[in-house]
């Protein structure tokens, strides 16, 4: 039978679990090429159980009416068809948590119904042959449910300790959920967080999911360093290497404590780092003085494989370098250059594996 699509509701499920951001495009093409549509399924009611795409599809395609069947009119097997008509869709793990709801809401109605056919043939009140198949299987909950929506019981538990997690902290939902999606694990690890990390981080990626990650693990490294105290004493060479570090948290470092009033600052920039590491020297109170290329491709006249090495320099030290042939080994040409240079001078590498390194 057809029905007008003007008469039809969507399921109140349906937008709360699966949202409205579905790309239809290769659907209306489907559509339009085959000139078929699969029949929606709907309750007594006129509510869509099963559909609710192909029907915005005949709205783009400015189809009225469309082919549906009715089904049964008991709630939970609406909800059990809900679900398992989309099962083949592609789906984030906040939509597939969301689902698992209701297949713990269906496993805790059939597990009820189990118990009490159960009780009914223990007292002898039922002669009638039961369909235990259609009572669900039986087995833990969490067991069952993370069967249902294709997780491991593990990552099902991990996933679901966070959504109650939310339930305290609704305001984070967003960046939990977006988290979630991309690494389980990642967001495990995000709820043992500080509130001033989580609110940090939502600031810092400004509504882009794909920078969630990417900025975590910045902060994290960040946080490691901050929590490297600067060396003793005061040195009149310092060297560091800008390559792998967040500019954010180097404006808030100030080695102003271990430098000389005469003070050599070597530091290693990529390329298109420059800006920044001139900008975080200046920061620290030092002024530009020269720069050397170590060139890292030999192999091309011009590449941006290579990495400058910035000299800024405090105070009225002597800056001087006499010519050394190329090496592919970059510590040991920088230091060999340093020592010959500032012989005698108290030398400490910043931010090593070790924490700092004293010459």
């Amino acid at each position: 039978m057809k029905i007008s699509i003007d008469k039809l509701t969507p399921h109140p499920l349906n937008h709360r679990i699966y949202g409205n951001e579905d790309n239809l495009s290769e659907l209306v093409e489907k559509i339009k090429t085959s000139n078929w549509i699969k029949p929606i399924l709907i309750n007594s009611q006129n509510t869509i159980v099963s559909g609710h795409r192909r029907v915005e599809v005949c709205k783009i395609c400015g189809i009225t009416e469309i082919e549906c069947e009715i089904v049964d009119a008991d709630p939970v097997k609406q909800l059990e068809l809900f679900v398992a008509e989309n099962f083949y869709r592609v789906k984030t793990t906040t939509q597939l948590m969301k689902e698992a709801d209701i297949y713990q809401e269906i496993e805790q109605h059939k597990a009820y119904q189990r118990k009490v056919e159960i009780g009914k043939q223990n007292l002898g009140q039922s002669s009638e042959e039961v369909n235990w198949n259609q009572l669900g299987e039986t087995g833990r909950t969490s067991q069952i449910v993370s069967r249902k929506i294709g997780m491991s019981e593990s990552s099902f538990k991990r996933a679901k300790s966070v959504k109650e997690f939310l339930k305290n902290h609704p305001n984070w939902e967003w960046i939990f959920e977006e988290t979630m999606n991309q690494s389980v694990d990642g967001s495990v690890k995000l709820k043992e967080k500080s509130p001033e990390f989580i609110e940090n981080l939502i600031e810092r990626v400004k509504g882009d999911k794909d920078k969630i990650l990417p900025t975590i693990r910045e902060m994290e490294k960040e946080e490691q360093k901050s929590n490297t105290p600067l060396p003793p004493g005061q040195y009149g060479v310092i060297i560091f290497d800008f390559t792998n570090r967040h500019t954010d948290n180097l404006l808030n470092t100030d080695i102003s404590s271990i430098c000389k009033p005469d003070c050599v600052l070597f530091m290693w920039v990529r390329p298109h780092q420059i800006d920044s590491g001139l900008n975080t020297g200046k920061h620290w109170g030092f002024r530009y003085c020269t720069s050397i290329l170590w060139n890292k491709d030999i192999e091309n006249q011009i590449s941006t494989n290579g990495e400058i090495l910035v000299v800024m320099v405090k105070g009225s030290p002597k800056v001087n370098f006499k010519f050394f042939d190329s090496s592919p080994e970059k510590p040991n040409i920088v230091e060999q250059m340093i020592k010959e240079e500032y012989k005698g001078w108290s030398t400490v590498e910043l931010f090593t594996g070790q924490g700092w390194k004293i010459w």
